[in-house]
């Protein structure tokens, strides 16, 4: 099947413009995030953005737990709607739980932005094996199997430094875009022992990576982006929640809300 063209995107990159108007901003979840309980937070997040009006309704888990399933459903159907190429929707559907599914399907349709994010993705979650490894004082057998090829650099490269320092790995990391990334990580996990920042770093590279959809002007990458901009809004809105209900203070949950594509 021809692959169509990037002006047949025309009318569904316009309805996506108006859609990303209601993505909410970090600064709005960081605002709720001191706000006294669980519905005074939602319904903030509430008022900044575009839901269903299940949310206001939310006061316990399985109401918030249900209310994200039903986003998620009419996310997919709204992608469903305006992706011209269903073999992308089916991209969007596997990225979350089976993302090398999901990039071998990419990588058919060849649009190297969309090819690159999981590109990224795989290089970061190599990253975040690594990081535990070394935490744990596993040796390097045991993860050889585990690192996934496919990403930008091979998984040598850290295997092959396995036994370095955090800061001397950083060295030998230098040319790729994550050595920031590597050092606000090592520097966390040395001072405070915790894995949130490599978290949140990984998913804050992820959607500035994303944003940069927003200068295509035509084409499936900006409807790719949204989609997994409006996944990532829906995980912060879970954070918020379950921090809210299980009373987790401000500057802790704050901690857990990365950047978002607003």
């Amino acid at each position: 099947m021809k692959r169509p063209s990037r002006l047949d995107y025309a009318f569904a990159i316009g309805r996506v413009r108006v859609l990303e108007r209601g993505l909410v901003s970090s600064a709005v979840f960081w605002e709720a995030a001191d706000e006294r309980d669980v519905s005074s937070a939602i319904k903030m997040i509430f008022d900044a953005g575009s839901f269903l009006d299940e949310m206001t309704e939310v006061r316990n888990s399985e109401a918030l737990d249900l209310f994200l399933a039903n986003e998620e459903r009419q996310l997919l159907k709204t992608l469903s709607e305006i992706l011209i190429e269903k073999e992308l929707l089916r991209v969007m559907t596997h990225e979350a739980k089976a993302p090398m599914t999901a990039f071998s399907i990419a990588q058919r349709l060849d649009y190297a932005f969309i090819s690159d994010y999981f590109r990224h993705r795989i290089d970061l979650g190599n990253l975040k094996i690594f990081f535990r490894a070394k935490y744990l004082g596993l040796l390097k057998e045991r993860i050889e199997n585990i690192l996934l090829t496919g990403g930008f650099y091979s998984p040598d490269l850290l295997l092959n430094n396995f036994d370095l320092s955090y800061s001397e790995i950083a060295e030998k990391i230098h040319f790729t875009p994550y050595r920031k990334l590597w050092e606000a990580v090592a520097d966390a996990i040395e001072e405070k022992e915790t894995f949130v920042e490599l978290e949140r770093s990984i998913e804050n590279y992820l959607i500035l990576y994303l944003k940069k959809a927003k200068y295509i002007v035509f084409g499936p990458e900006p409807i790719f982006a949204y989609g997994l901009a409006r996944r990532r809004e829906l995980g912060l809105i879970r954070i918020l929640g379950m921090g809210k209900l299980n009373h987790i203070p401000s500057e802790i949950l704050k901690e857990r809300l990365g950047e978002t594509y607003a």
